[in-house]
């Protein structure tokens, strides 16, 4: 059985939003909602300035999953964090106790990015771009993909290969470099991430991650 997560090499990471973008595109999400932010951050000692994405963290041990009332969130086929929409209730209790900020809630009812408006190239929109309003929201790891062998949206939209995606149950030797390499952010936490990153210039594991 697979559990995948992705490693984010810190070091490579331009800022280019590129992995932002397909995944806005991906999930047609509405305006204001974002699967995935990239965050800047300084360190002046050294000259450097590290970008990263923030992002559901797909945890081993989700804090959100304990508390959903509705029973909403659930692990799915290769250990992504999901939201059963139908389900969720929009309580919010997940945001709450999510030590990363990541679920959000859409208050507009705008379901969808183009909203009552059709696109210029109409199309109907797939099963996982579809939204309820106040329903939580997350990254899925684009499990609707991974499913049928392909990568995350994000990771194949990134030109410079900062992000990589690894199966931590059966890892390839490349990917056990990766691995041994990385860390989570906010281990304090205590929910291990599988979204971990490779970092240089910053103190990762003490870094507390808001989407």
């Amino acid at each position: 059985m697979s559990s995948y997560g992705i490693i984010v090499n810190i070091d490579k990471c331009v800022g280019c939003h590129a992995c932002a973008i397909a995944c806005k595109e991906e999930n047609q999400v509405a305006p204001g909602i974002f699967y995935e932010k990239i965050q800047r951050l300084e360190d002046v000692k050294a000259n450097v300035i590290n970008y990263f994405r923030a992002s559901c963290q797909h945890c081993d041990n989700p804090a959100c999953m304990k508390v959903c009332p509705a029973k909403a969130i659930h692990k799915g086929p290769a250990g992504e964090v999901l939201v059963d929409e139908e389900k969720c209730i929009g309580c919010q209790m997940c945001a709450r106790v999510c030590p990363y900020g990541v679920p959000q809630f859409n208050t507009s009812g705008v379901t969808n990015y183009f909203g009552g408006k059709a696109p210029l190239a109409v199309r109907d929109l797939e099963p996982w771009q579809k939204h309820k309003a106040g329903r939580a929201e997350h990254c899925t790891l684009c499990t609707h993909r991974t499913s049928k062998g392909l990568k995350p949206a994000c990771v194949e939209a990134c030109g410079i290969g900062a992000m990589t995606l690894v199966d931590y149950e059966s890892p390839t030797p490349e990917m056990e470099k990766l691995i041994a390499r990385a860390k989570a952010m906010n281990v304090k936490a205590g929910t291990k991430p599988k979204i971990r990153y490779i970092a240089t210039h910053m103190d990762v594991e003490s870094y507390e991650l808001k989407l």
